[in-house]
């Protein structure tokens, strides 16, 4: 696609607006009131230069749009007062013409229906003045076509806006969710570490001692081996608060299996953390058996936890979170 710098675009809207202006000079001794026509040129390029001038940004500040719309008012009535209706030779209709220029303007910065009020308004007060027979040589016709090639760019720029912006927002998701992801794989990383430097001494004893441990070192041993395990399959399941307590369950005899199926991707830091802390309560309450914690994708609820015992028919805990 091309594209063309502001500035160049703004200087030659400024050329092409001034042009209409000029003639309006050239024409200055045809003038029955020329003082009119001065007003009304001077207040026609007042209004033109802040519409170009405005920034940032494509939509035009509502004041100006209004301004220019009280100009579409005006400068008709003005220069019907400097011209009497049977002069049509020249250029001394360019008010027609300057003011299709500031409204198509108007229109391109987004302000397209006051742009056709406008030309609108101006159109009718051009032919209450010369009536019908000055439709054709006074620049009506082609100051409506003006209007309406400059409301089909307006459209134009706008889609083409609104896609850059939805690009932008994606792209700044896309990366915001990619951080998070490494971040989290780094986060898993160094949970791992310190998992295993935690459980090096007691990895060091088994060697030590040949696998010939005593009860309690046994037991140690399988919650140091649960612990590893959660940090290495649980990924998003896994918190301070959690662990501590899937150890704590695991030290009562109750088997504890993490699941993650994906179902907190996405989630904001405190969110998953709380409820991972909710899930932390209600193991609590867990009495024996087998707890299976698993969060689920693609579902209205996040995790889920089941604690069963063999000798049981129905779960003794079920809850969506």
């Amino acid at each position: 696609m091309i594209r063309l710098p502001r500035f160049a675009l703004t200087a030659f809207a400024l050329a092409f607006g001034l042009y209409h202006a000029v003639l309006g000079w050239l024409n200055y001794f045809n003038y029955d009131r020329p003082l009119y026509a001065v007003l009304a040129i001077a207040i026609y390029l007042a209004a033109l230069s802040w519409t170009l001038l405005d920034r940032p940004g494509l939509r035009l500040k509502s004041g100006l749009a209004y301004l220019n719309f009280s100009v579409a008012l005006i400068v008709p009535l003005l220069m019907a007062s400097a011209i009497e209706a049977q002069y049509f030779s020249g250029y001394a209709t360019w008010h027609v013409a300057g003011i299709a220029t500031l409204m198509a303007i108007t229109a391109v910065r987004q302000h397209r229906i006051l742009a056709w009020i406008s030309v609108s308004i101006a159109v009718i007060e051009v032919l209450v003045w010369g009536g019908l027979d000055i439709l054709f040589n006074s620049g009506v016709i082609g100051a409506v076509m003006l209007v309406a090639a400059a409301s089909a760019a307006a459209e134009v720029l706008s889609s083409s806006e609104r896609a850059g912006n939805e690009f932008r927002v994606q792209e700044l998701e896309n990366r915001a969710a990619t951080a998070a992801m490494t971040a989290a794989r780094r986060e898993r990383q160094g949970r791992v570490a310190m998992a295993l430097q935690a459980a090096l001494p007691q990895l060091q004893l088994i060697v030590a001692r040949r696998g010939k441990l005593t009860l309690s070192q046994r037991t140690e041993s399988v919650l140091i081996e649960g612990n590893l395990r959660d940090q290495i399959r649980g990924r998003m399941l896994v918190s301070p608060t959690l662990s501590q307590e899937i150890r704590a369950a695991r030290a009562r005899g109750i088997e504890v299996q993490l699941l993650d199926d994906g179902g907190l991707n996405g989630l904001s830091e405190g969110k998953r953390i709380d409820l991972l802390n909710q899930v932390a309560l209600h193991l609590k309450t867990v009495k024996g058996g087998k707890v299976v914690i698993r969060a689920v994708e693609g579902e209205k609820w996040r995790i889920t936890v089941a604690a069963l015992r063999k000798e049981s028919e129905s779960p003794d805990l079920f809850v969506r979170l």
